[in-house]
């Protein structure tokens, strides 16, 4: 029988406020803040938030990283935390560097703010969405073990419209690390192109706290999915001399490609300790407390995402 995953978390003392939170920090990042936890019970900074973060340290539930200027960032990591709500072994509970921890923070205030999607909230349901109800062979989105390859299990992917899986716009989103370059943005592509083309009707969701990397990350977005330009291609015949004919350029029919940019000017800490050589470059931002949200012009996105 399954468990309910917010009762379980109030088995712990935790509020139901506490404990949907804490449900959704644990599946889509391991990682928040306070404003992140003020914004979902709506409320201003006060005792509440401050009750449940000395609640959870107490317990042994999450860990408080200082990164100074009274900055701080809570990362849950117990371990009976994730094995409670089935994914024990999930990533979410490891000590990232600082630029995942970024992404990490991004991706929640994704959800945050879009809370009314269907989200495919653990690797095995992700598993089972792609290989059931949209017929992809499991070798183009896992390896031998069939577990899902990391980098399509490490961001949010929601379905649009739950009531129609096999067909529904499938959104996935990348969160970026603060980096001067789209180079991960390209590997990204590069892993999830075969599952992309083979959900067909899907949306790539570039989220960032600068919009530095956007123009590029549309770039080559489109130079994986723009039409192919097919060959010239002569026609025989009694006219077999003319001029050969080019056909429509036209995307294929199966294939719905969107992108989209969302702009975060949240506060986020700053990027400070030692990163893999990779991450090592990042930009700098200064305060700012809005949210916007920006599409790219694209045939396919007429209107943006629809995104509030």
């Amino acid at each position: 029988m399954n468990v309910d995953p917010i009762l379980a978390l109030e088995s712990l003392g935790y509020t139901e406020r506490e404990a949907a939170f804490l449900y959704l920090v644990a599946v889509h990042s391991g990682y928040f803040l306070r404003r992140q936890f003020d914004y979902f019970i709506d409320r201003q900074r006060g005792a509440i938030a401050q009750h449940f973060l000395e609640k959870a340290r107490v317990a042994g539930h999450i860990e408080v990283i200082d990164y100074g200027e009274s900055r701080y960032v809570y990362h849950l990591f117990a371990k009976p935390i994730y094995r409670m709500l089935g994914n024990a072994e999930s990533q979410n509970r490891r000590r990232k560097g600082d630029g995942t921890v970024h992404a990490r923070l991004i991706a929640l205030d994704y959800v945050l703010e879009n809370d009314g999607q269907h989200y495919l909230v653990s690797d095995a349901e992700k598993v089972r969405f792609f290989a059931e109800s949209r017929a992809v062979p499991p070798q183009v989105f896992s390896g031998p073990d069939r577990k899902i390859f990391s980098s399509l299990g490490s961001f949010p992917v929601a379905v649009a419209d739950r009531t129609q899986p096999a067909t529904s716009l499938v959104r996935f989103l990348f969160a970026d690390e603060v980096l001067l370059t789209t180079e991960k943005f390209r590997r990204f592509l590069t892993v999830a192109g075969p599952l992309l083309r083979a959900v067909g009707n899907f949306e790539v969701i570039y989220a960032s706290s600068s919009a530095h990397n956007f123009s590029a990350a549309k770039e080559d977005f489109w130079k994986h999915f723009a039409p192919t330009v097919p060959a010239k291609q002569g026609v025989l015949g009694d006219g077999w001399r003319q001029e050969p004919v080019l056909q429509d350029a036209r995307p294929a029919p199966s294939l719905h490609p969107k992108f989209t940019t969302l702009l975060l000017k949240y506060n986020y800490p700053r990027i400070r300790r030692k990163e893999p050589p990779s991450l090592r470059t990042v930009r700098r931002f200064g305060p700012s407390q809005t949210l916007q949200v920006t599409a790219t012009d694209t045939d396919e996105i007429q209107k943006g995402s629809g995104m509030g």
